[in-house]
């Protein structure tokens, strides 16, 4: 039979649960407190665009000292972070990997601005190796061959679906689909180990080329030309320093400081951005 908790033993509990609360409440209060300046900006930021964000973001906080935090996630899961902010710490830029997610933001009433940054391209990222010997989309059709493709709350898993789907690609291929996680996660089952868990990905063209998948083969296959996904920055209306957020926005994607970034990385820089147009 299970003995009762000791007075001692609930008393410390209480204890625990008044600490943790007061402990909560005083972050609370300090996050409200401090002056906008000194909060760091908060951007959410699909997986696809890590590399030249992470480097535009450390030349910001050089050039500027404003400190900037990236949080990173699918574009599904970011997506409903916006709709539903943190009080205590609401989001001030928000870039998915595709503008369709900008798109419904701003039907919501959620954005106050966005600016165009570049276009990818879905692409066949070949395993390590190519033990299957594949060099084009009927080959991921054979027998045995594996193909991890983002899940579909990834922009990358829905635009590429979507696509296929439309052009009747889709249900031939679901069999021998890997259902994964973000296009990181689908890139890299490629290259785990000797034996990568599948034969090839569909990824964006940028992220297969970064430098974590050096020396393995990419087909631009004509089967996914049509899926392509459109990266913006939106600046948030939740955003507590909206002049800042903005400030970034710009710094992002102007065209002889972020966008040199996205430029070294791979990405195809969109016409209107070189331009300097913006949309609002």
């Amino acid at each position: 039979m299970k003995r009762p908790a000791s007075a001692e033993t609930v008393v410390a509990i209480g204890s625990v649960v008044v600490f943790t609360a007061i402990v909560a409440g005083l972050w609370w209060r300090d996050a409200q407190n401090r002056p906008v300046s000194e909060r760091p900006l908060i951007v959410l930021v699909a997986p696809a665009s890590r590399l030249p964000i992470e480097a535009i973001t450390a030349d910001y906080e050089r050039e500027t000292g404003r400190r900037v935090e990236l949080r990173f996630g699918a574009s599904e899961d970011i997506l409903t972070k916006v709709r539903l902010p943190n009080a205590a710490e609401p989001a001030d830029l928000f870039i998915p990997a595709d503008d369709s997610y900008i798109v419904q933001a701003r039907e919501e009433g959620l954005v106050a601005e966005m600016r165009p940054l570049a276009q990818m391209r879905a692409v066949l990222l070949l395993a390590k190796g190519n033990a299957k010997g594949i060099t084009n989309w009927n080959d991921l059709l054979r027998d045995g061959v594996k193909v991890a493709v983002p899940n579909p709350a990834a922009a990358a898993g829905k635009v590429s679906r979507d696509y296929l789907t439309r052009t009747g690609k889709w249900a031939a291929l679901q069999p021998h689909v890997v259902d994964t996680g973000t296009v990181t996660e689908a890139a890299n089952t490629t290259k785990a180990g000797d034996r990568p868990a599948v034969d090839a990905a569909i990824v964006w063209d940028a992220v297969a080329a970064g430098p974590a998948y050096r020396g393995q083969t990419v087909l631009a296959v004509p089967e996914l030309e049509g899926a392509t996904g459109r990266i913006e920055v939106a600046v948030l209306k939740q955003s507590r320093d909206p002049a800042a957020a903005l400030a970034f926005a710009r710094y992002i994607a102007d065209p002889n400081q972020g966008l040199n970034h996205f430029r070294a990385a791979g990405y195809r820089v969109a016409d209107a951005v070189s331009r300097g147009e913006e949309k609002k």
